[in-house]
């Protein structure tokens, strides 16, 4: 190696750490903003802040001659990072630890919630006939699990959790019965005639997957199936972190899924179908990909790896499914009569329409 070529890694070694030591100093002012927010009972999260930083670092790229995409996935990872941060120094909970059982506690959601509950201090004990989870202790039966514990999270798959959910209710528990299916409709009978019997019986959906790194922007439904108390009860359970609480009856739950899931997965499934019925194969269009075609192709595929049969059970199980396939169609067709129209005006107002129903600027995905 020239001596040359040895100075100027030298320079840039030195310079990686001057920026590494600038990366130190801003989480130290981070963490003093995250003490303000606290003590002033601001949300972690501010989207508004969020959108400021990432013109900050467009503007400033754009001064210093660097990639604008280059400066939008650093300024991302400061502000997760900074996220991150403010939520682990969270104020302690208020409230009491309880006796938590997760039942389906060996899947990946049952372990997230496992950890979450130990992190927040409750004790946990898992159940599932699939197998133990070794870093928590395990019910070897069911029912006098359910008989010794204060909560009962149910976060097993759609269709198994319907049994599950009878036979733990079966035994007129006392404690608080909780599921956390990402649909209702095969259950919502069983949950309100439970509620309406004075079981302590309430419903949740966290819209985020296990391998979420940060609760900040993330949002769980809390259902109340008719006993008022229980839902405030499974709220409580995530108030104190920086999750997102919206509370729903679990009558109108899936009303709200059959567009946020249902229509989400649908629009991946239909791409990727009408892809592969199209003759042509992947690496053949991308020879002529657009910024669009591959913003397109990331979220089929990432839908297109998912458990089939789960993405089965979200559109099958959900009785409002035949509505939306209902309102697709006639949506379907008012955009195929835009297109072949030779007057641009309605495919115009259509797109004019989308402009409007979305904010200036959505959220960034922190991971």
């Amino acid at each position: 190696m020239s001596q040359r070529l040895q100075e100027l890694r030298t320079r840039i070694a030195a310079i990686d750490a001057e920026i590494l030591r600038l990366a130190a100093d801003r989480l130290k002012i981070v963490q003093q903003v995250g003490a303000v927010k606290r003590e002033e009972g601001v949300a972690v999260r501010s989207f508004a802040a969020e959108a400021e930083v990432l013109e900050r670092f467009r503007r400033l790229a754009g001064e210093y001659g660097l990639d604008e995409h280059f400066a939008e996935k650093l300024a991302l990872q400061l502000i997760s990072v900074s996220v991150r941060l403010q939520e682990d120094e969270l104020s302690e909970r208020t409230v009491l630890a309880k006796r938590i059982l997760i039942v389906g506690g060996a899947g990946k959601m049952g372990r997230w919630l496992a950890r979450f509950f130990a992190n927040q201090g409750h004790q946990v004990v898992t159940f599932d006939r699939k197998g133990a989870v070794d870093e928590f202790e395990t019910a070897d039966a069911l029912e006098p699990a359910v008989q010794q514990a204060d909560v009962v999270l149910i976060a097993t798959p759609l269709v198994e959790g319907k049994l599950v959910l009878q036979e733990i209710l079966s035994q007129q528990p006392a404690a608080l019965v909780v599921d956390i299916f990402s649909l209702k409709s095969h259950v919502l009978e069983l949950l309100q005639t439970s509620a309406a019997n004075g079981l302590r019986v309430a419903s949740v959906h966290p819209l985020f997957g296990p391998n979420v790194q940060t609760l900040s922007g993330r949002v769980i439904v809390v259902c109340d199936c008719g006993n008022a108390s229980a839902a405030a009860e499974a709220e409580a359970l995530f108030r104190e972190t920086a999750l997102a609480i919206t509370r729903l009856s679990v009558a109108e739950h899936d009303e709200y899924m059959q567009y946020v899931l249902g229509l989400s997965h649908l629009a991946s499934i239909l791409f990727f179908t009408t892809l592969h019925e199209s003759g042509r194969g992947f690496n053949d269009l991308v020879r002529t990909a657009s910024t669009t075609f591959y913003k397109q192709a990331r979220a089929a595929a990432e839908v297109a790896r998912e458990n089939p049969y789960l993405y089965y059970e979200i559109q099958h199980l959900n009785r409002h499914s035949a509505e939306l396939f209902d309102l697709l169609n006639r949506s379907l067709a008012k955009l195929q009569a835009a297109v072949l129209s030779d007057d641009p005006a309605t495919f115009v107002a259509l797109m004019a329409a989308g402009r409007d129903y979305f904010p200036e600027t959505l959220p960034a995905e922190l991971g």
